[in-house]
């Protein structure tokens, strides 16, 4: 039972991964100019304003029931905990959005910059803590906190302000890595695989 709902779940996280990428996808094709800008500043643009939230909830979705396959089948819980904060903290920034770049920072701003840190911090955390069974996760996890590092400091170091949104992407990619080796990791492997830690 626990290993049929660990698929269905992990089924669910990959049918919303592929909804938040393809609007994410398409919003980047609609706006490549302003790969300059972050992804949540897309809310301030025509269609970014209807469809960055539905990206940024379709993957927080895709997240939480990563997370519920992890949780069925087994697996650490305290990586459970930490995909969980990442997946709500997607939906925290579609419902808090951003202001613009050029403007001093507003409540809800704060709300959407500190959830965004929780989540960007927590994802690769778990993935590190993961990678005993699945080792493909440690670079992603590596690669995520350097560039989050990177990232950060786009907001403090004068000047590169300009590379917020192309540090933002990859920071980005390495985390739906993350993401996309668990969905396709708790479809495959048996559920005892996971809770013994066996790699695979």
């Amino acid at each position: 039972m626990n290993e049929r709902m660990t698929r269905l779940m992990a089924g669910s996280a990959l049918l919303w991964m592929i909804v938040g990428l393809c609007v994410a996808i398409y919003l980047e094709i609609v706006y490549a100019g302003t790969v300059h800008q972050t992804f949540s500043e897309y809310v301030y643009t025509g269609q970014g304003a209807r469809l960055a939230g539905v990206a940024m909830l379709a993957v927080g979705f895709s997240s939480l029931a990563a997370a519920g396959a992890l949780w069925s089948a087994g697996g650490p819980k305290s990586a459970y905990w930490l995909i969980l904060v990442w997946g709500i903290g997607l939906a925290v920034l579609a419902i808090f959005p951003q202001e613009p770049a050029d403007q001093a920072l507003t409540w809800h701003g704060a709300i959407h910059r500190y959830a965004a840190l929780a989540g960007l911090i927590t994802l690769p955390w778990a993935g590190l803590l993961l990678s005993r069974q699945w080792p493909v996760l440690r670079p992603f996890s590596i690669a995520s906190f350097v560039m989050l590092a990177l990232f950060v400091a786009t907001f403090v170091v004068p000047g590169w302000r300009d590379y917020s949104g192309i540090t933002e992407r990859f920071v980005l990619g390495a985390n739906l890595g993350i993401i996309g080796v668990l969905i396709k990791r708790l479809s495959a492997v048996p559920v005892e695989a996971v809770r013994t830690g066996q790699p695979s």
